[in-house]
Formats: C-alpha cells, structure tokens, sequence
C-alpha cells in the first residue's frame, strides 16, 4: 500500500488572495492532485460554515474561491459549494439559522458566486437513506444528493481545535454532510470519536485542503482566538492531513480519539512514520495552539452547586460554554447559588432550595433524582434541558436562569 502524502505550503506575505491561490495549487500539486482529479467531473466542496461567524471560525472564502479555481481550470464539468449548518445554529442563532444565512454573514456566497461555483444549502437538498456497511456507531444516515452523487469531493476545513473532539479538521467537517437528526445522535463524547470515524464511509474526500491562513485555538467557536499561521495543509488521505495539521497544533496525533478510531477501523493512516510530508516540514510551522477549557467546578464559578454523577466530556464541555455564558451577563451569585444537576444517578437530596436545573438525558432518567424532581414539579421550579448532550443550556443558559425563579 502506497504511503499517504501530505504537503504543507507557506502562503507567501503579504497574504492576498493571489498568495492564498498561489498556496493552494502548490499545496495540491505536491500532494500529488493532477488535472485528471477533476477533468470532466462534477466537483463538489465541503468548506465550514456551520454558523454566522466569519474566518477562522469558519473557512476562509479565499480559499474555497482558490479550490473552485484549481477545479475549473482542470476542465470540471461542474463546481459545486455545498454545506450544512450545525445544530446549535440551526436551533439557537436567532436570525441566522439556515445555511443561506450563514454563507451571508460571512462573505461566502460572494465568494462562491464572483468564482464561478454553484451552491447548494445542505438542509435544502434531496436527502437520501443509505446504509453504512462495517460503521461502528453511525449504521445508517441521511445524506444529501449533492454529496452522495459528487464524482470529485474536495473537504475544505480550518486549522482549529475543539472542545469536544480536540481538533475540528478534515473527520469532524464531515459532520456537516448529515441530517440533524443525524447530527444530534451519537454526539456524547463516548461515541462521537468512532461516529465521526464513520463519516468517512459515507464519502471518502478525494482531496482534504485545511485552511490554516488564520487558524483558531482554545475552541471552534466564539469561544476561540485567532493564530496567524499562513499555511495551507493537503493530501488525499483525510487521516493523514488531520495527524499532520494535530502535529502542528502541537497535539501527537493519536491523542485525538477520532483519527486514532479512523486509523482502527482502516480508514487513514494517522502514524506519522507511514506518512511523506513534503513542501515545508512540521517543524518549521509548528504553533502548539490553547487548549480549550472546559473545567467545571464550584472553585472556579463560586456561584455555582454543582451535583454529579458519571458524565463524559460533552456534559462537560456543553454545560460550561453555558456557564460562561452567565458569568458574561453577571448572573452568577455566590450569595444566591445556582446548583446544576448532571450526569448518571447523582446523589442529590430530597429537596434544594433556590434555582435548580436538571441537564441532560443522563440525569433526567436516573432513578435517583425522581423524587427531587417530582418535588421541583410540584413546586412549579422544575428546569430541565433534554437531549445528550445538553445542547440547550450552551446557547440560552441565561435566558434559562433567568426565568428560574
């Protein structure tokens, strides 16, 4: 089996849109793309755009204008943009929860258009069923024509890392290629890994550029900062551009649950000694990125009473975007605590006083709380956010404490 080839390219500074073009052919080129990837076909590009927050939150327009170049000049017969918004947006950006709207915001339909592309709005395509032969978690999805009938697909992420899976690269851009409902389940962190591993059954790309002109650390989202970084990553093999890029980031490859489950089940290679990096070398572009933070704890939010049993990272993580959330509005008060109930059968008492949530599948169906929630209900204070994980409480958790009286 031939070794995977990743290539890293400088863009050359000032850092324009010709610079940002020059980086992306040069990129693709010694990763080993030729005309012939694209001659002829209908292309389809996966950038992220999952909300309305413009680049590196999301992928440079830029750069998804360069990789609708490389196609057209290769002879495509089609170009295509296509993606799908998250969830969270989906549900809770008040204003800007389509695509359409995303792609607004920031920058990307003029982008696409001014190049030549067509777009397609994921949650406005004809969703097909398929089943997924040897998916470990993700058995069966709802996918998009547009993705499943792409005879060249080309995955446009960014250099950024994660709360949740630690890097958000070319696995986790996948994830925007299925339905919500599809989406949503799986997404606790005991199965996220190896569903997102399960992505790449659907679709393999046939070429995986990383937008790392301004990569992002700390957090995918507004929770993250900016990097300067000036590089485009490439290669065909998904696994391997993600192990790469995780190399930069200062992150050893395998420490990311999902390229290690991609290598498992046979879908990449994620050793960096099976795997040919040429143009620039890791070293000479390393930046360990922030690692996001999402502790959670009575010590570091006084105004918090925090009752726990077993949870994973996604309660974790989900739960203190929230509480960020109310120390950025003043709503936390160590005189007048909040307590906040979560995981798999904590031990809470009969009855608490003052303002009380219950967050998450776990807790909701743990024997041990149900008399504590009868009496919630009862007392017309019960607060509850459903689903795993908690999604709810990450995007409305003032709006939540504050009609929690």
């Amino acid at each position: 089996m031939a070794r995977p080839k990743v290539s890293i390219r400088k863009a050359d500074r000032p850092i324009s849109e010709k610079t940002i073009d020059l980086a992306v052919r040069r990129a693709a080129e010694l990763a080993g793309v030729t005309g012939a990837d694209f001659n002829g076909k209908s292309v389809v590009i996966k950038p992220n755009v999952f909300c309305p927050r413009p680049a590196p939150t999301t992928t440079d327009p830029r750069v998804v204008a360069a990789l609708i170049r490389l196609a057209k000049d290769a002879g495509a017969r089609s170009v295509t943009v296509a993606e799908g918004r998250s969830v969270s947006t989906a549900r809770f950006r008040k204003g800007q929860t389509t695509t359409r709207a995303c792609f607004e915001a920031v920058g990307m339909r003029e982008a696409v258009e001014k190049a030549g592309a067509k777009i397609v709005y994921l949650e406005e395509d004809e969703p097909v069923h398929i089943e997924l032969p040897g998916a470990e978690i993700l058995k069966h999805a709802t996918v998009p024509r547009t993705i499943l009938e792409a005879e060249a697909f080309i995955n446009a992420p960014v250099l950024k890392n994660h709360s949740l899976a630690l890097i958000t690269m070319g696995i986790k851009n996948l994830h925007g290629i299925i339905s919500d409902a599809d989406k949503l389940f799986g997404h606790n962190y005991r199965q996220l890994p190896q569903k997102l591993a399960d992505l790449l059954r659907i679709r393999k790309p046939d070429l995986t550029v990383i937008d790392g002109i301004t990569g992002q650390e700390r957090d995918h989202a507004e929770e993250g900062a900016p990097v300067d970084m000036g590089i485009i990553i490439a290669g065909r093999d998904t696994v391997a551009v993600d192990a790469v890029a995780s190399s930069i980031i200062g992150l050893d490859p395998l420490e990311v649950e999902t390229t290690k489950a991609a290598q498992d089940s046979g879908l990449g290679v994620a050793n960096l000694a099976q795997i040919d990096v040429v143009g620039e070398t890791i070293e000479s572009v390393l930046r360990p990125f922030a690692r996001p933070d999402i502790e959670l704890s009575e010590s570091r939010f006084p105004g918090l009473r925090i009752i726990s049993g077993d949870y994973c990272r996604s309660c974790e993580y989900y739960i203190r975007r929230g509480v960020d959330k109310l120390v950025e509005n003043g709503l936390l008060d160590p005189n007048d605590k909040i307590t906040l109930i979560l995981g798999k059968e904590p031990e809470v008492p009969d009855k608490i006083d003052g303002r009380t949530i219950i967050l998450g599948d776990c807790a909701i169906a743990s024997e041990s709380i149900k008399r504590l929630r009868n009496n919630l209900f009862l007392e017309g204070r019960l607060r509850v956010v459903f689903t795993c994980p908690p999604m709810a409480f990450r995007m409305t958790a003032p709006e939540l404490v504050a009609g929690n009286g």
